[in-house]
């Protein structure tokens, strides 16, 4: 009876030390820079930094439980959104004009790594999610300004990049985004005419994972 009493306490040494070489970070804030690139009718003919503005914004992920790798990530962004042709073409041409503003949005995606991160330094990784954003200090060349009903709506954000593991709790990355917005921001005044409007961002950033490497949930 002993015996068994002994291995069963073994046993159940074993399966903690082994619990222990689990890594139980479940949660990581992080912050990224980057830039916002509009295209549609007032970015053609025009250079790329007439329709590319910056942009910054904070997280927070939280990761699941199965599959380790899949994470839910809130995330806050600001940036500026901008085109402008007017130099391009002759004055008659309707497809030249000018906006600028500024664009506050609020997102949940999920996200998956490719790899453990925990076994290897680097990983790519996609996300996607939906979200909704407000429009301010909005500025149009062409058009009425928008109102305020206006200046709210939704987004639905898709991206990718690579994660490196600088450390046991420090992450960095570079990601690209594309975003699907409900409608328009360009205020082109002609809604006859087929204007597209497409929004690509391209970030660099950090993560930190706010448990201690080898904490158990």
């Amino acid at each position: 009876m002993r015996k068994y009493l002994c291995l069963l306490l073994c046993s159940v040494v074993v399966a903690k030390i082994n619990a222990q070489e689990y890594i139980g970070q479940k949660s990581y804030a992080g912050a990224t820079v980057g830039t916002l690139s509009y295209t549609g009718m007032y970015s053609k003919g025009a250079s790329l930094i007439s329709h590319t503005s910056m942009s910054a914004s904070v997280f927070y992920g939280h990761r699941l439980i199965l599959p380790k790798q899949l994470f839910i990530r809130g995330e806050l962004m600001l940036g500026e959104v901008a085109g402008d042709n007017m130099e391009e073409g002759a004055s008659t041409d309707p497809s030249r004009g000018a906006f600028r503003g500024y664009l506050l949005e609020g997102s949940g995606k999920v996200e998956y790594e490719i790899l453990d991160l925990y076994r290897h330094k680097f990983s790519p990784y996609v996300n996607a999610g939906v979200g909704a954003y407000y429009l301010f200090d909005y500025e149009p060349q062409q058009g009425d300004p928008k109102t305020t009903g206006e200046s709210w709506g939704f987004v639905v954000p898709v991206g990718g990049g690579i994660k490196y593991r600088l450390n046991k709790r420090i992450k960095l990355f570079a990601e690209g985004n594309y975003r699907f917005f409900a409608k328009n921001l360009d205020n082109y005044p002609d809604e006859t005419v087929s204007n597209p409007n497409r929004y690509y961002s391209l970030v660099v950033g950090a993560s930190f994972s706010l448990q201690k490497f080898n904490r158990l949930w």
